[in-house]
């Protein structure tokens, strides 16, 4: 074969490069390019291929103005044919931009354009600060008039929602009413609306039970559909916890029992029990529905509503093992949400006592970091509870949830949940700190299939994880462990449950707060000596009276280590307050017949005081004394 030089034939030029050439040497191109961004996929092509002879003369982000034509595959200011190389005018741009936008606007609102820039107008003067109630009833007045009878076709809009919000917020109730029922038919879909949503939630806010009740019937029959719905769900559990009666509440529970109440309510059925209550066959087939109905809203992960708590907490009381394990899956790591409200925590205590170690270990990871918030909440405290009842791996409960409670004992002490949680781990159950109601709640979760060691043990467990700490506190911080009297009663509890050289700390770091003369307590605008406050004194009474245990072990007491540090001048102060003579009765009383023999030397030094003393208790100390 014959050789062909290369440098004797040439190559075809690439189509791209001629139309870089052809760009570069047309002098009426502009000087902004068009870039990659700012083109549309077919045109991204045509630029590659080199199909445009000229760049487009457009803004970096718009699109070309209507003052730009094609011609031939060029685009030509109409402005400015005769000049090309000048920028085009982007008021002018902007301009058209608006037209655009309004004309679009106008075609989806038909008839109701007009409306909508006068409430514009009018919407800005009642939404001002300096408006007068009698400018702003004139102007509710007008808007209302403007939008009677267009209510349903403007709320789903962005900026007549807002004027329609505006107007919810500052008409009077009969305009509302009005408002409320003319929507009433669009409220399924408002409540499905990101813009209409806003409407309901303004009636419901500023109007009246009537209208909330209104928003609620509106909803019967699509409670189960609205429930599942991101957007609806939050605003319907607001309305149904702030309006809805029992009658309602029945109703919305109703629909979750099967089909057959989506649109025929009962008025006998108030729990799901009822429903299979007569016909016991009827009893699959709507478990069954129930469990479809809240698998729909779990996996949207919708369960903070006040009435999907209230239905989880009857399906898991009667449902099967198995089908109860479905669901403890799909919430043991939403203990936290689950805390806020008491059917809720019901839900979270019913999951720790019927799940499996690992549902127990992970719901114990879920609430790592809010264990001080789960322990002053109102209805979280009890979840803690359940899992001191229940959670047989007291090793993980001593890495996860024990150090939690520690590092925050301050607070946890000045908390009216708090302290039961406190008091649950070194007087479990004790009647003398809890309801029977409470324990009895507790008490349902005994007897589980899942936990295996003994309840003593594990209380035994915990204890121990938890007592040397107390102890300490108490004697590092004693005037906040006998701030008032519920708090020393919580005290009072730690001590008795104490022991060892921890105790001994504990006992002569309250004596010294005791004899000291600076400690006081106060109460509102009421200063008490601390052997003067009643709570106190009832607890120094309680804790006297145990030292008849503490001798029959042969360990020190607290009434010894006190009487150790009473002298002469304690003493004179302590007889001034009736209850100071009655906490040297009790000494004499329980404390070893050595012990109230040293005491007994001391008060005689101190006969004539108590004999110019009118209250009761000197009179019974100087009976003892003699």
């Amino acid at each position: 074969m014959k050789r062909v030089d290369d440098k004797s034939v040439e190559k075809p030029e690439p189509a791209s490069k001629k139309a870089k050439k052809n760009v570069a040497s047309d002098e009426a191109a502009p000087k902004k390019l068009l870039t990659k961004k700012s083109l549309k996929s077919d045109d991204k092509k045509k630029v590659m291929k080199g199909k445009f002879e000229k760049p487009l003369a457009v803004k970096k982000f718009g699109k070309p103005s209507s003052a730009l034509s094609k011609n031939n595959g060029k685009f030509i200011n109409k402005n400015n044919q005769g000049n090309s190389d000048e920028k085009p005018d982007w008021k002018v741009f902007k301009k058209e931009k608006k037209e655009l936008r309004e004309k679009r606007k106008s075609k989806k609102l038909n008839e109701v354009y007009d409306v909508s820039v006068k409430a514009k107008q009018i919407g800005e003067k009642l939404r001002e600060a300096n408006c007068t109630p009698a400018e702003r009833e004139k102007l509710c007045s007008q808007l209302f008039t403007l939008f009677n009878g267009n209510f349903n076709k403007l709320v789903f809009t962005h900026d007549m929602s807002r004027i329609v919000q505006w107007l919810l917020k500052y008409c009077d109730e009969k305009i509302r009413q009005s408002i409320v029922d003319e929507i009433q038919p669009s409220i399924v879909l408002m409540l499905q609306s990101t813009y209409a949503k806003k409407c309901i939630q303004k009636a419901s806010k500023y109007g009246n039970k009537q209208i909330g009740q209104k928003i609620l019937t509106a909803c019967n029959g699509n409670v189960v559909k609205l429930m599942s719905h991101t957007i609806a769900s939050p605003i319907v559990d607001a309305i149904y916890t702030k309006w809805a009666d029992e009658k309602t509440k029945n109703y919305f529970k109703q629909e979750f029992f099967g089909d057959m109440y989506t649109q025929s309510k009962d008025d006998k059925i108030t729990t799901l029990k009822d429903v299979f209550g007569v016909a016991t066959d009827m009893k699959s087939a709507t478990l069954s529905a129930v469990k479809i109905n809240l698998l729909r809203v779990l996996n949207k992960n919708l369960m903070g509503s006040a009435l999907i708590q209230a239905v989880l907490v009857e399906y898991l009381t009667l449902c099967s093992e198995e089908d109860r394990s479905e669901l403890i899956v799909m919430l043991r790591n939403s203990i936290v949400e689950l805390s806020k409200t008491k059917d809720g925590a019901k839900v979270a205590m019913l999951c720790i006592w019927h799940g499996t170690p690992k549902d127990r270990k992970l719901s114990l990871k879920a609430i790592k970091d809010n264990v001080q918030d789960l322990a002053t909440s109102e209805h979280g405290h009890l979840i803690l509870m359940a899992m001191f009842d229940s959670i047989d791996d007291t090793v993980l409960m001593k890495k996860i949830l024990i150090p939690e409670l520690l590092s925050s004992l301050n607070g946890l002490i000045l908390s009216e949940y708090g302290k039961k949680v406190i008091l649950y781990l070194v007087a479990r159950r004790d009647t003398q700190h809890f309801h029977p109601d409470f324990i009895a709640l507790l008490q349902e979760g005994d007897g589980n299939a899942v936990s295996k060691k003994s309840a003593e043990i594990r209380e035994k467990e915990l204890l121990q994880a938890v007592i040397d700490s107390f102890l300490e506190s108490i004697t590092t911080e004693t005037s906040v462990w006998l701030a008032n009297g519920s708090i020393a009663m919580v005290t009072l509890a730690i001590l008795k449950a104490g022991h060892g050289e921890k105790l001994t700390d504990a006992f002569t770091a309250i004596t010294e707060y005791l004899i000291d003369i600076n400690s006081v307590i106060e109460e509102g605008e009421t200063k008490y000596s601390a052997v003067e406050h009643p709570g106190l004194h009832m607890m120094l009474k309680k804790l006297i009276c145990a030292d008849k245990k503490l001798i029959e072990k042969n360990e020190s007491t607290f009434g010894e280590i006190l009487i150790a540090k009473l002298d002469d001048s304690i003493i004179q102060r302590w007889i001034e307050f009736n209850r100071g003579c009655f906490l040297l009765i009790l000494l004499l009383e329980n404390e070893s017949e050595s012990v109230a023999s040293n005491l007994i030397s001391i008060l005689k030094n101190s006969q004539k005081s108590l004999k110019c003393k009118k209250h009761s208790g000197a009179s019974i100390l100087l009976k003892k004394i003699k």
